[in-house]
């Protein structure tokens, strides 16, 4: 399988990890039965894959992305611009091993996010050296596909400071996603966002946020619908490529999943 080329055409997916809270007794024959296609997992989903592989591939389901942005915190679990050689040195070496698993399930991209503002004792033009660096490094070791995805209060959250870095890389097999309640964040609205990323664009995460004048701004990963989001900015955006809903809805996940796609006029 060529990077990020899918045993089926694009279609809904879903992270059933974010959206039920747990690893283990995903609801996926009812997600299939929605309308979901894909499913994104997170890094400690592989620990113990025969919780839902087996059920995923029974239902032919195609498990299109590991998520490793949830792991990637700067001072707590690993981060791709830290200035520590040995920190920075341990967190690849955590992901080449998930790349390994990746390439073993046929699982075809990962998702990784840059560090914070900048680390201690560094400026943004060490933090984003460094980070290049790392994602080179990834890169030459897989034909996975590395995406890099903003996140909110960290370098390079705007769209056009994504796609500068990925083209500083340079490397086929690394790219841009984008996670649309983020992009709401940073005040943009998906197909804008989509716009400015172009064709390094490879994949979008899809959940909502509430922007409020004077409010506190917080990733809310909200049901599609329910915040800022605007449906025409969203669907512009996916024009046919993968998405994956990332929403958090641990009372009626079935009800939430079923909800986002009726919004969007795909239930």
């Amino acid at each position: 399988m060529n990077p990020g080329q899918l045993r089926s055409a694009a279609g809904p997916a879903v992270n059933v990890r974010y959206l039920t809270g747990t690893s283990r007794s995903w609801p996926l024959e009812e997600l299939y039965e929605a309308g979901y296609r894909g499913i994104e997992v997170t890094p400690d989903c592989l620990a113990d894959p025969g919780a839902w592989l087996p059920a995923a591939r029974r239902l032919g389901m195609d498990i299109v992305a590991v998520n490793a942005m949830p792991w990637l915190r700067p001072y707590l679990t690993g981060s791709l611009s830290d200035n520590v050689a040995w920190r920075r040195r341990a967190t690849i070496a955590r992901l080449k091993d998930i790349l390994g698993a990746m390439t073993e399930l046929g699982i075809p991209r990962l998702l990784v996010a840059p560090s914070r503002l900048a680390e201690v004792y560094q400026t943004p033009d060490e933090a984003r050296a460094l980070l290049v660096g790392s994602l080179r490094e990834l890169a030459h070791v897989t034909d996975r596909e590395v995406l890099l995805v903003a996140a909110p209060f960290r370098l390079f959250w705007s769209s056009s400071a994504t796609a500068s870095v990925v083209d500083e890389i340079a490397r086929p097999n690394v790219g841009a996603g984008l996670d649309v309640g983020h992009a709401l964040l940073a005040d943009e609205q998906p197909d804008a966002a989509a716009a400015v990323l172009g064709n390094r664009l490879r994949y979008l995460q899809v959940h909502d946020a509430g922007i409020r004048p004077g409010r506190m701004r917080v990733d809310q990963r909200l049901v599609p619908g329910e915040g800022s989001l605007r449906r025409d900015a969203l669907q512009a955006a996916l024009s046919g490529r993968q998405w994956t809903l990332n929403v958090t809805a641990r009372d009626d996940p079935v009800g939430a999943a079923r909800r986002a796609l009726a919004w969007l006029g795909e239930g």
